[in-house]
């Protein structure tokens, strides 16, 4: 599992990639234009970067560019530009790999896959205080003692865990607990799932989740 950052300015694209990358329990930030993308990309640790080249407001070649001024993060490139000349300004820019559009979306997963294995790309565990998840086994743990939750659940923690110290809406947790199968997941099923997860954690202080009002929730201090 990684946390994957996707800049691509088609949003129903993008939906798709972010829902065939969520079948592997990625945790995907999409954003949808080449300002958005300098707003967010360095607010949180991304695994890995794919980016489309041609954008409404700009380029991905020069976010490419400023991800390699301080970062070594892999760096995928999705785009139509497929002429040679294209793809050597792509790998002169950073990139580590280049996927020319159209391309079937089960490729794109296989290909991040390989990219992460091959970097070590996702952290296996992660922790705050008393508070450990394992993601290799989908295990929970609290001091060391295993707390056992629903899928939903589990992918609800880890979410707020892997954002912490961002604040994230109600509106974002619905699209990453979209049931791929196409089981609808509303407001209220957010609220039932954040209660039983406190409910879990003896979270009734909000050390662990906390309640942001009007907006949605955040993790930790």
């Amino acid at each position: 599992m990684a946390n994957i950052f996707l800049l691509e300015d088609d949003k129903i694209l993008s939906k798709g990639i972010s829902i065939a990358l969520k079948k592997d329990e990625h945790t995907v930030t999409a954003v949808y234009g080449y300002l958005e993308a300098l707003q967010q990309y360095q607010k949180q640790k991304f695994d890995l970067f794919l980016l489309d080249i041609n954008l409404p407001d700009g380029s991905g070649l020069a976010l490419c560019e400023k991800i390699r001024e301080t970062s070594e993060t892999p760096v995928l490139f999705l785009t139509a530009n497929d002429t040679e000349e294209d793809m050597l300004s792509g790998f002169s820019a950073g990139c580590d790999d280049y996927i020319s559009k159209p391309f079937p979306i089960e490729v794109l997963r296989k290909k991040v896959l390989a990219v992460l294995k091959r970097t070590g790309g996702g952290t296996a565990r992660v922790r705050y205080r008393d508070l450990e998840v394992d993601k290799e086994k989908c295990l929970v743990l609290m001091k060391g003692q295993e707390i056992h939750l629903t899928s939903t659940e589990y992918k609800l923690l880890l979410y707020l865990m892997e954002n912490r110290g961002r604040v994230v809406t109600k509106a974002m947790l619905l699209e990453q607990l979209w049931d791929i199968d196409g089981n609808f997941v509303d407001d209220n099923t957010v609220r039932v799932n954040i209660k039983r997860l406190r409910q879990k954690l003896n979270d009734e202080k909000q050390e662990y989740i906390v309640t942001v009002f009007g907006m949605g929730y955040t993790f930790g201090e």
